[in-house]
């Protein structure tokens, strides 16, 4: 969480949030205690309780609810990080071997489930039945993004306003509902509700389309886990969408793609080195940039203060 300590009043309430999942994913099965923790201990950014503690900060903000939200949320979140790495088979998840490589598919699957029942346990004793609904909503959203995503693997015809609407429901909405979640628990004016919802989908819009970026311009060392992983599943993102339009390189690249999950990696850096040949990475990072104004836009309708600050400022991690 390194990332909020230029942040105090944000990184102290991320411990005790960090603190109260620790508390809260405790089984008297041994080892699904164990998975729990080591998933909450391995790290990562917080965005999505942080955005749930900002939300709130906007309004009345109450410890003794947010807290358990935060958690909850994040809980969430980490149940379907498990639940992607069983159907990606991935072994590597922010340079640390997945519940899948180190325990099998079938205690990953377990472990997600768990983790799911304990967020909603969290849930169904912190807040509202409505804000319950909503969340719901907003979980069966990301569900029929993973859908999305499953029916059109492999698929070279896909458009890029297919790409945005399934990140929408993959990515966008869990940010949506986390800091919809604080502000609703903070009686937020409906103004500001407005600001931050159209803010927050914005924020994560851009969010997923730089993480497609970074599959054409990092490496393993520094992002944690294969480059080139989305191309092996058949999960074609925004710069190979833009690159298929190009004539240039359109039918070479298609007739690497058609060897579907028999790619090899030489084969899989081709099609990334013919998607640098082209603009796909300068259009890919101009829609992010597109994003990343309304973001800013939307925050303009927020009062002045510490959080609006701050939410700008998460807008440089884009």
């Amino acid at each position: 969480m390194s990332l909020w300590e230029a942040y105090p009043e944000i990184h102290e309430e991320l411990i005790k949030v960090e603190n109260y999942m620790k508390k809260a994913v405790p089984s008297r099965k041994k080892i699904l205690t164990e998975i729990s923790l080591e998933l909450i201990e391995s790290g990562g950014k917080r965005l999505r309780p942080a955005f749930v503690i900002l939300g709130a900060k906007c309004g009345k903000y109450d410890p003794e609810k947010i807290i358990p939200l935060g958690a909850a949320i994040e809980l969430l979140h980490t149940a379907t990080l498990v639940h992607d790495d069983i159907i990606d088979e991935s072994k590597l998840r922010r340079g640390k071997t997945t519940v899948q490589a180190k325990y099998g598919r079938d205690m990953a699957v377990y472990t997600g489930d768990y983790l799911f029942t304990k967020a909603f346990t969290i849930l169904s004793n912190k807040t509202s039945f409505e804000h319950l609904n909503r969340i719901a909503q907003g979980v069966k959203a990301i569900c029929e993004g993973e859908i999305d995503q499953y029916e059109i693997k492999y698929n070279t015809d896909v458009t890029v306003t297919d790409y945005l609407k399934r990140i929408y429901r993959k990515t966008a909405v869990l940010f949506a509902m986390s800091i919809l979640v604080g502000a609703y628990e903070g009686k937020c004016k409906r103004k500001t509700l407005n600001a931050l919802g159209k803010f927050a989908f914005s924020f994560g819009m851009a969010f997923q389309i730089r993480d497609d970026l970074l599959e054409y311009t990092s490496t393993e060392k520094i992002e944690g886990k294969p480059m080139g992983n989305d191309i092996k599943q058949g999960i074609y993102t925004l710069p190979l969408l833009f690159a298929l339009q190009d004539d240039k390189v359109k039918h070479e690249i298609k007739e690497l793609l058609s060897k579907k999950e028999h790619i090899e990696k030489n084969e899989i850096n081709r099609v990334i080195a013919l998607v640098k040949e082209t603009s796909a990475l300068k259009e890919t990072k101009a829609l992010k940039d597109k994003f990343i104004r309304k973001a800013y836009a939307s925050l303009e309708n927020l009062s002045d203060g510490t959080y609006k600050n701050i939410t700008k400022d998460l807008l440089q991690l884009l």
